[in-house]
C-alpha cells in the first residue's frame, strides 16, 4: 500500500475508534535531488520564486535551521520544493518537498493524483501537519497552565494576534503545535479555530503514540 493511503487509513481508524476528526493538512518530504530531480521535472513546470515572495519568507520562518537557497513552485499549486545547502560540505544536494493545504475551505487542495505521483517518486513522507478544526475558541487558559503557550506578535505593528505556539510539547514525534483563528486567516464566515501539530514520521508503525498524545492535548483544548 502506498504510504499516503496507509497514513490516511491509520488516522481514519484512530478517528473512528476515538471519536476524533484529525486530518492531514500538509506533507513534507526530505530527499536528495540528484536521484529524483529528472522525474519531478516531468510532473509539470517548476517556477522559481522571487526573493521577496511571501511564501519564500514563510518557508524560511518555518525552516530557520536550514539554509534555504531557492524555492520552486509546481504550476499554481501549493506544492513547493526548496533547495538547501550543506553547511559542512557546501554542496546543494538536499531538498525538501512541501505540499500545503490538503484540508481547506476557501480553495481546492492540490490534485490528489499529483500528490500521489510526487510521493511515488520520492518514496517517503518525513513529517505531516495533522490538524483538528473547532467551531469554538480552544481553551487557551487550560493549555497555558500545562504548556508554554506563546502568542505570536505581528512584527511590524507589534500587535498580538490570534495565533499561538507550543514549541515544546514533551510528546514523542510531536515537534510543535500551532493554534490559530482559521476563520480570520482565510476570511471564512462564522467561527473556526485550528489546532495543528507537526508530527515527524520516522516509521509509520509508531504513529499511534503521537496520535494518542495529541488527543490528550486536543481534549484539553476542548474543555469548557
Amino acid at each position: 500500500m502506498k504510504m499516503l493511503q496507509e497514513l490516511e487509513q491509520f488516522i481514519n481508524e484512530f478517528n473512528q475508534n476515538n471519536n476524533e476528526t484529525f486530518m492531514i493538512d500538509s506533507i513534507r518530504i526530505e530527499f536528495q535531488k540528484q536521484y529524483k530531480k529528472e522525474r519531478l521535472d516531468c510532473l509539470g513546470n517548476w517556477n522559481k520564486l522571487q526573493k521577496n515572495s511571501d511564501i519564500l519568507h514563510k518557508l524560511k520562518r518555518r525552516l530557520s535551521d536550514d539554509e534555504v537557497t531557492s524555492v520552486y513552485r509546481l504550476e499554481n499549486f501549493d506544492i513547493y520544493c526548496y533547495n538547501k545547502s550543506n553547511q559542512v560540505e557546501k554542496k546543494y544536494r538536499n531538498a525538501t518537498m512541501v505540499i500545503f493545504g490538503l484540508m481547506q475551505y476557501h480553495k481546492n487542495p492540490p490534485p490528489r493524483e499529483l500528490i500521489l505521483q510526487i510521493i511515488n517518486v520520492l518514496k517517503d513522507i518525513s513529517n505531516i501537519d495533522l490538524c483538528l478544526d473547532m467551531k469554538y475558541k480552544p481553551n487557551l487558559v487550560k493549555l497555558s497552565s500545562i504548556f508554554n503557550l506563546i502568542q505570536y506578535i505581528e512584527p511590524t505593528s507589534k500587535k498580538p494576534t490570534d495565533t499561538y505556539y507550543i514549541n515544546k510539547t514533551n510528546a514523542l514525534m510531536i515537534d510543535k503545535i500551532v493554534i490559530y483563528n482559521k476563520a480570520i486567516k482565510n476570511k471564512l464566515d462564522g467561527v473556526l479555530w485550528r489546532l495543528e501539530a507537526l508530527i515527524s514520521i520516522p516509521n509509520i508503525k509508531y504513529l499511534a503514540l503521537p496520535l494518542y498524545e495529541l488527543k490528550q492535548i486536543t481534549d484539553l483544548a476542548k474543555e469548557e
